[in-house]
């Protein structure tokens, strides 16, 4: 019996060295990207106040589009074109936007205006567009004319049936997919939950990728958690993730746990996996 306690203790510190010494887990990539910019100078200038990685999209037919951009591109911020899209309900959207069914010409045209309107974009996303980005035909046509303005795409995901993302892959546009939604609740306490998911999401998955909006408790959460943004979380512009940049953060990264250390002078031993608990 000794021996064999001895046996289990042996190769239980030998896993312990193993892993201090193992390049685990590195840290977990936060992407944020603030919609709806482009409509009010206040809060527009607290988003542009918050970390340079914290991306911004800019809606084309906003009054301070033009100003917006070249204000982010001044500070070495990443930018997305936020394209109005038809939505399956019939809420209106803005002047310039896609609708179900649109050509490969008309989109193309709208693309123009739209780059016209957000100089130095790098990318786009969708706003609203429930509709638009569930429809196949639609989607090719934006894809194609993406690829030829060398435009990546994330698709905020406002619907679970969007064939956006899967679309752009499929004609070789790099494309991502929102991760969390900010503030689909306006309260403070909403707020601050959804960032703690996505804290949670980064450290399971790698990356998060989080859209938010210019409101006063998003920007009030924001101030706070990225000032303590905790060590084994690297917060990356969107461009980051598109061109696949390595991160390297400041600590690695080594365990997360789904319950407390057992003690090693307590029985049953068998439950002891690792010293340091059970990783998820």
């Amino acid at each position: 019996m000794v021996k064999k306690i001895c046996k289990r203790l042996f190769l239980l510190i030998f896993l312990q060295i193993f892993l201090l010494f193992s390049p685990l887990v590195y840290a977990g990539k936060l992407a944020i990207v603030i919609d709806d910019i482009g409509y009010k100078v206040k809060d527009d200038n607290d988003i542009f106040a918050l970390p340079k990685e914290v991306s911004v999209a800019i809606i084309p037919v906003a009054p301070y589009a033009k100003t917006r951009a070249a204000e982010a591109y001044s500070q070495k911020r990443d930018i997305l074109i936020h394209l109005p899209m038809e939505p399956k309900s019939k809420q209106p959207i803005e002047a310039g936007g896609i609708k179900i069914g649109d050509n490969e010409e008309k989109i193309r045209k709208l693309i123009e205006v739209a780059r016209g309107q957000v100089p130095y974009a790098i990318g786009l996303n969708n706003h609203m567009g429930s509709g638009a980005t569930s429809d196949s035909f639609t989607m090719l046509n934006l894809m194609k004319v993406l690829k030829e303005n060398g435009l990546f795409f994330l698709d905020s995901k406002t619907i679970g049936s969007s064939v956006a993302a899967k679309t752009a892959r499929q004609l070789g546009v790099n494309a991502l997919e929102r991760n969390i939604f900010l503030d689909d609740s306006d309260r403070l306490e909403d707020v601050q939950r959804q960032f703690a998911s996505a804290i949670t999401y980064a450290r399971r998955n790698g990356v998060a990728i989080v859209i938010g909006h210019p409101r006063k408790n998003t920007i009030s959460v924001l101030k706070q958690q990225l000032a303590q943004l905790p060590k084994d979380i690297e917060l990356v512009g969107i461009g980051a993730l598109w061109r696949n940049e390595k991160v390297v953060p400041e600590k690695p990264f080594i365990m997360l746990f789904e319950q407390e250390p057992a003690l090693t002078s307590v029985p049953p031993y068998e439950s002891i996996p690792l010293l340091r608990g059970i990783p998820k």
